[in-house]
């Protein structure tokens, strides 16, 4: 976030339980941006959903991530998916230079 200052930029941070992560362990200051929304989900539904409807990975998906453009619309299934990956450590480069021409 601190590479690209465009308000249209918008990340939505969804945290879930595991490697014994608890709400406590969610840390908004990672994303100190307020174009970043934090979100908390205990029950991880969006891990299963995300690994049933998009990643088609058995068991649920975390540290993962997808991009969507302005175009974007959530029905059945979001898309169109303009990238993903993962982990999203692992994946910057990928990601960056997925979100670059979004940008412009």
């Amino acid at each position: 976030m601190s590479r690209n200052h465009d308000p249209r930029l918008r990340v939505l941070a969804v945290w879930v339980p595991f490697v014994g992560g608890t709400r406590d362990a969610v840390r908004p200051s990672i994303f100190s941006d307020s174009r970043v929304i934090d979100l908390w989900d205990q029950n991880a539904i969006p891990s299963q959903w995300f690994s049933a409807h998009l990643t088609r990975q058995p068991g649920p998906t975390w540290d993962y991530y997808l991009l969507f453009g302005p175009s974007a619309r959530w029905g059945l299934v979001p898309g169109p998916v303009i990238s993903q990956g993962g982990t999203v450590i692992g994946s910057t480069a990928a990601l960056l230079a997925a979100i670059e021409p979004l940008l412009h």
